[in-house]
């Protein structure tokens, strides 16, 4: 199933290029790359994750929905919802989950302990980790491109309306600020749930029984005179 998931995630991601360039948000494009190798990544890296099938699917669909932007979804989203809120609560989420499911291996049992509160905290800053490199990226794209469309330029999904007089306009909203701090909420908001939704699932396992066997040792025992 997993070679599915990366060939239509690839695939996803490829088909919109062209799609891209007709709508004139060729912006979008070198992130296409990028998410089409992080998904080749993780369906590589897929045991070292101890991925499943679903948070595989969740990270390609996160990714996705910053692609979207393609559309021209984030001046004008098709939810209630400014359109980035929802790239940054969905993108993150399942990160949260990739990290849970990989440190969960030296969980204890029980679900509360210190060991798994130290965990969850590893969890925590290291999704968080990956919104602070996306924020980065964002800010290191913009010195060297300015306005645009796309993850590496200031554009309508940063906050600004269109791109006409935006050297005034980003003043207005702040230099940035105000929409990395939107972000980095959104993102804390998708990671937290994503912890809670993997917490509930740990502990909805059933634990098996503690059982007893006996087994005839007298062919490998012997009396110690």
């Amino acid at each position: 199933m997993r070679n599915w998931i990366a060939l239509l995630g690839v695939l996803s991601f490829v088909v919109l290029i062209p799609l891209a360039l007709l709508n004139s948000t060729s912006g979008f494009i070198p992130e296409l790359f990028v998410f089409a190798g992080l998904t080749l990544f993780f369906w590589w890296t897929y045991d070292s994750w101890r991925l499943n099938d679903v948070i595989f699917t969740l990270l390609v669909l996160g990714l996705l929905s910053h692609a979207m932007g393609i559309l021209g979804w984030y001046g004008n989203s098709p939810l209630p919802v400014q359109w980035d809120h929802i790239s940054h609560f969905f993108g993150l989420l399942p990160w949260s989950l990739l990290f849970f499911r990989f440190v969960e291996q030296w969980m204890n049992a029980r679900i509360f302990s210190l060991r798994n509160f130290l965990l969850l905290l590893v969890v925590f800053a290291s999704a968080s980790g990956v919104g602070a490199v996306i924020e980065l990226s964002e800010f290191v794209g913009f010195l060297q491109l300015g306005f645009g469309d796309g993850a590496f330029q200031f554009g309508t999904g940063d906050g600004l309306e269109t791109l006409a007089g935006a050297t005034d306009k980003i003043d207005d909203i702040g230099g940035g600020w105000i929409n990395t701090g939107w972000d980095l909420l959104f993102n804390t908001l998708g990671i937290l749930i994503g912890m809670a939704i993997m917490i509930v699932i740990r502990a909805g396992v059933r634990k098996p029984e503690r059982a007893y066997y006996f087994e005839d040792v007298g062919e490998w025992s012997k009396k110690v005179s």
